[in-house]
């Protein structure tokens, strides 16, 4: 019996010695972790600015889920205008043939049921008409919000997240904190501890890549009216549709929208006249943007030209003011756009020059 508790004595002294190494080299390692901004979770030492990058990405993954329902919805009434386009053109296209065959047809009968069928043939176009106009006001309407924030929080988590895990190889190679591993890896009760970055930020990292390549390879959708190709903008935050005019040297606007946006012209404002592609000539006044935004691009102070409320079918461009800062790329059978950044130091200085040329809406 003696024997036995000089026996556990023994171990307990043993044990006791080890934790005590253990916790003396714990208590003299966390210095060094903690000058170089480490701090410990779990068996990981993760650098503080870990923390806010995790909690980015996950309010982000919920961004990305409304993002996506956004989309959808637009997929859908984009789908719905296909289809109607198609009945549009089918329509067309049975008409004139049955137009030819009027008219060397001589059977009364005949004759009267081919008027009839091109009679129902202009009233399904008529409708189809109607519901197209329908159909692009409410892709019109669908909101835009949940993706801008989405590219702006990419955008804004993924250099900080590079920057992390730039300091993480920098730590990796860093004399004081591989010592200080060393020696914690070298106790029993301690052995299991790393440098981060922590599994969590490993994974964020992964899905922020992913996003952010998605991002900057955004092909942005364009729509077609009346021949001219059409894309999303906002304007100072507000949606509108605007025709894609690589021909025009400013955004053009008309007076109800610049209304709508707070933007009266004044006396003092430069006035500027324009001959349009149909000959005819309209007055406007140079004026700023506080922001444009295509995608996931968005200018400041922004020229553009606001034109006299109440002229007919006045038209929304995108123009010059815009699209000068880009390399455009308009792919009307995939019906994209692409834009790709110039450099600020090969961008025009006179870049807010306003349109002296013609403006011809759908040019390219």
């Amino acid at each position: 019996m003696a024997a036995r508790h000089l026996i556990l004595g023994i171990v307990a002294v043993f044990t006791l010695a080890a934790w005590s190494n253990a916790y003396a080299v714990d208590i003299a390692a966390p210095d060094t972790f903690k000058d170089a901004g480490l701090e410990k979770s779990g068996d990981v030492y993760v650098l503080s600015d870990e923390a806010p990058i995790v909690a980015g990405v996950k309010e982000l993954r919920l961004t990305k889920v409304q993002a996506d329902k956004e989309a959808k919805s637009r997929k859908v009434i984009e789908t719905q205008i296909t289809t109607k386009k198609k009945i549009l053109k089918d329509a067309d296209k049975e008409w004139h043939e049955l137009e030819t065959k009027l008219g060397v047809i001589t059977d009364v009968g005949i004759h009267n049921r081919i008027v009839t069928r091109m009679n129902r043939l202009v009233a399904d176009h008529k409708q189809a008409m109607a519901n197209v106009k329908d159909l692009e006001e409410q892709a019109g309407k669908v909101s835009m919000v949940a993706k801008t924030k989405f590219i702006d929080a990419v955008a804004a988590l993924a250099p900080k997240a590079h920057a992390v895990t730039a300091q993480y190889k920098k730590l990796a190679d860093d004399r004081a904190i591989t010592a200080a591993l060393a020696k914690l890896k070298a106790s029993a009760v301690t052995a299991n501890v790393v440098l981060g970055p922590s599994a969590q930020l490993k994974s964020d990292i992964v899905d922020l890549k992913k996003w952010q390549s998605a991002v900057d390879s955004e092909a942005i959708p364009l729509r077609e009216q009346n021949g001219i190709h059409m894309v999303d903008v906002l304007i100072n935050g507000e949606h509108f549709l605007m025709g894609v005019d690589t021909g025009a040297s400013s955004v053009l606007l008309s007076g109800e929208v610049a209304e709508t946006l707070k933007i009266i012209p004044g006396e003092k404002d430069p006035t500027v006249h324009m001959r349009l592609a149909d000959g005819n000539i309209i007055e406007g006044k140079e004026m700023s943007l506080k922001t444009v935004r295509v995608g996931r691009f968005t200018l400041e102070e922004v020229s553009c030209v606001v034109l006299n409320k109440g002229l007919p079918d006045a038209p929304l461009l995108l123009g010059g003011s815009f699209l000068n800062h880009f390399i455009v790329r308009l792919d009307p059978s995939a019906r994209e756009l692409h834009l790709t950044e110039i450099r600020d130091e090969v961008i025009p200085k006179n870049n807010s020059a306003i349109p002296r040329t013609p403006v011809k809406p759908g040019a390219s």
